[in-house]
């Protein structure tokens, strides 16, 4: 303890408290649009991207959690898939110093991309196949994006390791990394939510007008059904419109995205991207963190 004292006074008076640094950890937490309305080439689509643009780039500490959205995004809400990599121990002793890093680096690489890549895949499919067989529930017949939200939260994390600059000195006397998780939700969906009980049904939000759309936003809000996002990332992947919404298709998807803008606003969000297409924003995502 005495020496430890003395750390945080020769840290003190060589006025180097600006040194200690923290480290990001990802907990990354993905929501996959699993219903009836996805065909499989699109449900293929999503899965490629998740093992291409998020998997791969995942870092040692990182930890991914993956959910089904559908008709039972709550009732019966599932972790289809979890890793946590800081359970993960990748280095070896006969490493030496000097390569200590740089082979870590590469086993963590050779795991993800031998074992993590096409696990998370194989495991993906067989739920999906699982799930939307099962005759007992109607899970796959709707699209509840607000719920499976709702029961993301559960999920987010903003753990840290420190509190003050003093725990960050002693973690540093310890030799342990100063670190702070943060939580993304990246949700593969065109975005149209159509609960069962059809209470929040945007398959005709394309035939609104804007106030319209708000309306049902407050209506939301309301209820008391708006989650608490704050400070959290959020990328949507596939956002478009329905089949059935025709000579609408494109009012659809203005529509659609308004609500979700003033949903995630509200929720306290980061929307760090939400598109058809936003590969580019989550690879962004990953790197800046």
């Amino acid at each position: 303890m005495l020496m430890k004292t003395l750390i945080i006074i020769l840290f003190s008076a060589l006025g180097l408290f600006s040194s200690c640094c923290s480290t990001k950890r990802n907990n990354f937490i993905i929501l996959i649009d699993n219903s009836l309305t996805v065909p499989d080439n699109v449900f293929e689509r999503y899965v490629q991207t998740i093992q291409q643009s998020i998997v791969t780039k995942v870092g040692s500490k990182d930890r991914l959690t993956v959910q089904f959205i559908d008709g039972c995004s709550q009732s019966m809400a599932e972790r289809i898939y979890s890793i946590d990599l800081a359970t993960m121990d990748f280095s070896n002793d006969a490493d030496g110093i000097n390569y200590k890093e740089d082979s870590s680096a590469a086993r963590l690489k050779r795991f993800i991309n031998d074992s993590v890549v096409s696990e998370l895949k194989r495991v993906i499919l067989a739920k999906r196949k699982e799930r939307n067989s099962n005759t007992q529930n109607k899970c796959s017949q709707f699209t509840d994006i607000l719920g499976a939200l709702n029961e993301a939260t559960s999920l987010v994390d903003k753990k840290r390791n420190y509190n003050s600059t003093k725990d960050k000195i002693l973690n540093e006397a310890d030799g342990n990394e100063n670190y702070e998780y943060v939580s993304s939700v990246i949700i593969f969906s065109d975005m149209v939510n159509e609960n069962s009980e059809r209470t929040f049904d945007f398959t005709q939000m394309g035939k609104m007008k804007a106030d319209a759309v708000e309306k049902k936003f407050q209506e939301l809000k309301d209820m008391d059904k708006i989650p608490d996002l704050a400070k959290i990332n959020v990328v949507v992947f596939g956002a478009t419109s329905t089949k059935e919404a025709g000579a609408f298709a494109n009012k659809q998807i203005e529509n659609v995205k308004l609500f979700w803008q003033l949903f995630f606003q509200s929720a306290g969000a980061d929307l760090k991207g939400y598109g058809y297409d936003t590969d580019a924003e989550i690879k962004e995502l990953i790197a800046q963190n």
